[in-house]
């Protein structure tokens, strides 16, 4: 038995020292065939996306990283946090005891469903609310806690990684969620005319995909997801489903009414630092990825999912996309930074992240649902808040009130303005 267990960890051992040395081998081969390409003049912008370092990396059958940055967890990594975090003494992310003090430092709100379904139904104007943005300019988002959100642009609905359960696991067993989302997935489809139009995966981890939502979505919408996870999907009755790679680019298709008529909008699949895997058996089985949305071929949403910070990624696509109009970006799951700081990015790696995209705004998700890290539950927001300060931009980054709609006027978004916040009826609306 004991030669069994030191056959398999050798085993191990040389897997994971051979796709770790392959990986650097092909990271540095990138580095050199872009240093040829941009000595000769072939990275212009009619060609930029010649640029090989961050196209997707498959070794041995599995997914990796192609950023420098990177540095793979191991098992034996794995093991020893899930040994440290045993060994915590006290409630892990310093949650109060009492739910009644939890509900008062995170507080909840309803979702704007008037003006969420007015905008569906492509209306102007909603009872209540005089002073939103005209429908052609008016953006506006959801957060239901971790990376889940609802973005509309105009009349159009992205759901965006979707996790509406209170567990993880199971109900017994591993992380629970400590706010619960602000509205079921049900009532928010009976109240907002069904399904929306698209649902945006940015990966398999079971805090970015819900599987009751994947019944109750059904094909009822357009799922967009990274390559590998149409196959979980069609296991799971789901055959509405476009696969996509990194750089690849989707026209969007749908039942034209109003502002859509004349729009183009359009979805790219775009690089992250991060890693796939719903069980120890399928990890990097499936590719992981952020998202924009176009209109007319301009950024009007940045869609982070989950990722690690690597400059050289961002700036790019701030050099390809930018200036984007607005970003949900992951600020939570950052401590111990030794350990997750290859696959999480703190809240000022998160501010970095919209500098380089050069985005005019953004609101801070992945945080204050799970307990998945050791930093107090708390502090991604506050550092979130100081930094919003630091850089007097307090209505540009934003910390989002879970279940809080809050809306945009994508004609008025730009560096020099940071708009001001006023309630309108359940919705806060920048002006």
């Amino acid at each position: 038995m004991i030669q069994l267990g030191l056959g398999l960890m050798g085993a191990y051992c040389s897997y994971s020292g051979y796709v770790y040395l392959r990986s650097q081998m092909e990271i540095e081969q990138r580095q050199q065939i872009y240093q040829s390409l941009l000595t000769q003049g072939l990275l212009d912008q009619k060609v930029r996306l010649l640029d090989p370092r961050f196209r997707s990396l498959r070794i041995l059958g599995r997914y990796e990283n192609p950023f420098p940055e990177y540095r793979p967890q191991t098992l034996f990594e794995f093991f020893i946090m899930r040994f440290i975090e045993l060994t915590h003494y006290g409630r892990r992310g310093g949650l109060p005891v009492d739910p009644k003090s939890l509900k008062k430092t995170l507080p909840s709100a309803y979702p704007d469903l008037d003006l969420i379904l007015a905008s569906r139904r492509g209306e102007e104007s909603v009872k209540g609310h005089p002073a939103l943005p005209p429908l052609h300019n008016r953006m506006s988002y959801t957060w239901l806690g971790q990376s889940c959100g609802l973005l509309q642009i105009s009349s159009l609905s992205f759901l965006l990684d979707p996790m509406f359960q209170d567990h993880l696991v199971n109900k017994y067993f591993g992380p629970q969620r400590y706010v619960s989302a602000p509205i079921g997935l049900n009532t928010l489809m009976e109240k907002t005319d069904g399904a929306p139009e698209f649902v945006l995966v940015s990966h398999d981890h079971p805090d970015h995909l819900d599987p009751d939502a994947i019944s109750l979505i059904g094909n009822s919408s357009q799922w967009i997801v990274p390559i590998g996870l149409g196959k979980y999907l069609k296991d799971r009755g789901v055959s509405n489903v476009i696969e996509m790679d990194w750089w690849d680019r989707l026209p969007l298709t749908f039942e034209k009414s109003s502002d859509r008529v004349t729009s183009h909008y359009e979805v790219v699949c775009l690089p992250s630092m991060h890693w796939g895997g719903r069980t120890l058996m399928d990890s990097n089985s499936r590719l992981w990825c952020s998202f924009m949305v176009l209109r007319d071929g301009k950024a009007l949403f940045y869609h982070g999912g989950d990722t690690g910070y690597t400059s050289e990624l961002f700036r790019k696509l701030g050099t390809e996309f930018g200036p984007v109009k607005f970003a949900a970006l992951p600020i939570g799951q950052y401590s111990p930074q030794w350990h997750q700081r290859p696959r999480h990015v703190s809240p000022s790696e998160s501010v970095q992240i919209m500098k380089d995209l050069q985005c005019h705004k953004m609101v801070g998700v992945h945080w204050g649902t799970f307990v998945l890290s050791s930093e107090n539950y708390l502090e991604p927001a506050r550092q979130l808040r100081m930094l919003a300060r630091k850089d007097n931009r307090p209505n540009s980054i934003i910390v989002p009130q879970c279940g809080r709609t809050v809306v945009m006027d994508t004609a008025k978004m730009d560096f020099d303005h940071d708009e001001k916040a006023a309630k309108e009826g359940e919705s806060v609306v920048y002006q």
